[in-house]
């Protein structure tokens, strides 16, 4: 990439590059596959951390912009996504309903949950025909993210991000589990994501975190611990808009149980 000088703003710059090339073809294959779009945000998410990492080296007028594309990008994605995570989770219940009562008002229910998603999936194309337009924005960030001025990065710049990225994950701890409210445990997830992303960028960069005291294994475990509760709000959000169907019970007893069931977290020490 032209700029790119020194040996660490190389790697990252062709780090770069290639989630972008990565997002752009899943995007070109999220029309026909929900696969897709999870490939397609996990990219921009992967993208973003990467990015929060050098904005200071780099200098925040040429990442910024960048930046609040890719999160317009997710965004326009986020319904997509959360809809088929509502069905997956759906499925999984209905695959562990404790007895006939509840498997029937499952299978009553899966099919209605899917017609809902195939409505978001026909919107979207109808709007944004083989997601072109969103293909297109991928490939112009690629033209912006090749004219950043790699040349500034060193490895130092990345521990220090990593190191911001750390202290901002553990104040987002400390208040979530203060109020234990979902909008701050899903805030305590993003977070916790991105600081996970950023460990996994730094190991495929080879680069020491000197020191930065996380275990990759805790914080992931931590995000899985949090995602399974976001996906049970989720899906108890899309059933509470099924309460109107007629001879449905849009909430199995078991699912009730579930979500309010404790489940432990395991936070950052």
């Amino acid at each position: 990439m032209p700029g790119a000088s020194s040996r660490t703003g190389k790697r990252v710059a062709a780090l770069a590059a290639d989630e972008i090339q990565v997002l752009a073809e899943a995007l070109a294959a999220a029309p026909a596959t929900a696969a897709g779009v999870h490939e397609a945000r996990k990219s921009i998410r992967r993208l973003r951390s990467l990015l929060a990492l050098v904005r200071p080296a780099l200098g925040k007028s040429g990442v910024k912009p960048i930046d609040d594309v890719m999160k317009s990008l997710a965004k326009s994605l986020s319904a997509l996504r959360d809809g088929q995570v509502v069905l997956d989770t759906a499925h999984d219940c209905a695959r562990h309903a404790a007895g006939a009562d509840e498997a029937a008002s499952w299978d009553a229910l899966t099919p209605l949950l899917a017609l809902q998603q195939e409505h978001r999936v026909a919107d979207a194309l109808a709007d944004d025909p083989g997601f072109m337009r969103r293909q297109a924005q991928a490939h112009r960030q690629a033209e912006g993210l090749r004219a950043l001025p790699w040349h500034r990065l060193h490895a130092n710049d990345l521990r220090h991000g990593l190191s911001r990225s750390l202290r901002r994950q553990q104040r987002t701890q400390e208040i979530a589990l203060a109020s234990g409210s979902l909008e701050d445990l899903h805030d305590l997830r993003r977070k916790s994501r991105r600081l996970r992303m950023q460990l996994n960028a730094l190991k495929r960069l080879r680069i020491s975190t000197h020191g930065v005291a996380v275990a990759t294994g805790d914080i992931a475990d931590l995000v899985d611990q949090l995602g399974a509760l976001q996906d049970l709000a989720l899906l108890q959000r899309s059933l509470s808009t099924l309460e109107a169907v007629p001879h449905v019970h849009a909430t199995p007893v078991a699912a009730r149980r579930r979500m309010a069931r404790p489940s432990p977290i395991h936070p950052l020490a």
